[in-house]
C-alpha cells in the first residue's frame, strides 16, 4: 500500500513472522525473523499518500471499490482470486465494509483504469483492522504490487506465507498453489495469468539491459525470470549477485509470459523469495 507520511501501521499482525525477501538473497538469509523496520528503506515518493475519512459505497462486479470521496479504487499491493470459492468469500468480506466509517490512505496517482490505489483501515476500540492484511491473512487475497516498482509493505508476504502453509482460502485450491518451474507444460497452460512459480536457478545471464535467471539447461525452452537492469541495480545495492542466486531455490510471482519457454518479468525485488530452508509447497 501507499501509507501517508505520518501513518505507521501496528506490527501486531506481521511483526516477527517469517518471510523471505530479495534483500537477503546474497547474504545467506532465507526465511528469518525480521521486522518491517529492519528492511531496506522504500522510496518515500512511491509509498507516500494522503489519509482521511471515507466510506465504501459499493463493490463493482470486477471487485473494485467505489468510495464516497475517492471514487473508483482498489486495495493496493494485493489481488483477489480470479475464481474459485475464495472469490465470493473475499467479495462478501469487502461488502461488510459498505457504509461503515473508514480511514483511507490513497496513493499518489490513479492507474490506467482510473482506480486509486488505497489502503483501508477499519477503526475499532482495539486500534483498527487493516483490510489488506485481514484478507491476506485469511487466504482471501495474495500479494501483488501490480504495476508499481515498490512493495511498500513486504510484511504482507509473511501473512500470505502463513495462510498458504495452513491451506486457508484460495491456498486450498490447486489453481493457486505454486507451480513447478520444471513443468514447462503446466506453465504454458497458464500464460497470461498471475501465478507463483518455484524452482532452482540453474544459471544467471547478465546482459546490458536485462538479467536472466534460467531454470533449465535450454533457456530457449525452459522457464526464465527476466529482471530489468534498473531492478537488478536495486537488488545488487541490497547485496545480491549472480553467484549468490545460482543454485538457489526461489519463488517468484507475476504474470506468465509466452517468452521462449515461459517467463515472468520482475520489477519489484521482493517478488523473488529465497526458499533454500523452506519446506516445498504442497
Amino acid at each position: 500500500m501507499r501509507p501517508a507520511k505520518d501513518y505507521h501501521p501496528p506490527m501486531s499482525l506481521g511483526a516477527g513472522l517469517r518471510f523471505c525477501v530479495a534483500a537477503g538473497l546474497a547474504v545467506g538469509l532465507s526465511c528469518v525473523q525480521v521486522r518491517a523496520a529492519g528492511l531496506p528503506a522504500r522510496p518515500a515518493s512511491a509509498c507516500a499518500g494522503t489519509t482521511g475519512p471515507d466510506r465504501l459505497l459499493s463493490l463493482t462486479p470486477e471487485g473494485d471499490l467505489v468510495l464516497s470521496a475517492g471514487g473508483a479504487a482498489r486495495l493496493a499491493e494485493i489481488r483477489l482470486p480470479d475464481s474459485g470459492p475464495a472469490r465470493p468469500e473475499a467479495e462478501a468480506w469487502l461488502k461488510t465494509l459498505v457504509d461503515r466509517p473508514l480511514l483511507v490512505t490513497t496513493g499518489p496517482e490513479r492507474d490506467r483504469w482510473g482506480r486509486l490505489p488505497v489502503r483501508i483501515r477499519i477503526p475499532d476500540p482495539a486500534g483498527g483492522t487493516d483490510a489488506a492484511e485481514a484478507l491476506v491473512e485469511s487466504g482471501l487475497a495474495m500479494v501483488d504490487p501490480g504495476t508499481g516498482e515498490t512493495l511498500c509493505r513486504p510484511e504482507l508476504l509473511a501473512l500470505e506465507e502463513t495462510a498458504r502453509e495452513r491451506n486457508l482460502g484460495l491456498w486450498a485450491d490447486a489453481l493457486y498453489k505454486p507451480l513447478d518451474a520444471n513443468r514447462i507444460d503446466r506453465l504454458q497452460d497458464r500464460f497470461g495469468t498471475f501465478v507463483l512459480v518455484e524452482g532452482r536457478v540453474k544459471s544467471v545471464g547478465e546482459r546490458r539491459q536485462r538479467v536472466y535467471l534460467n531454470f533449465g539447461g535450454h533457456w530457449a525452452e525452459d522457464f526464465t525470470i527476466i529482471i530489468p537492469k534498473r531492478t537488478w541495480k536495486t537488488m545488487t545495492d541490497r547485496g545480491a549477485t549472480a553467484a549468490s542466486l545460482e543454485g538457489r531455490r526461489i519463488r517468484v510471482r507475476g504474470i506468465l509470459e509466452p517468452w521462449q519457454g515461459a517467463a515472468i518479468t520482475v520489477v519489484v525485488p521482493e517478488m523473488i523469495e529465497r526458499l533454500d530452508n523452506a519446506r516445498p509447497s504442497r
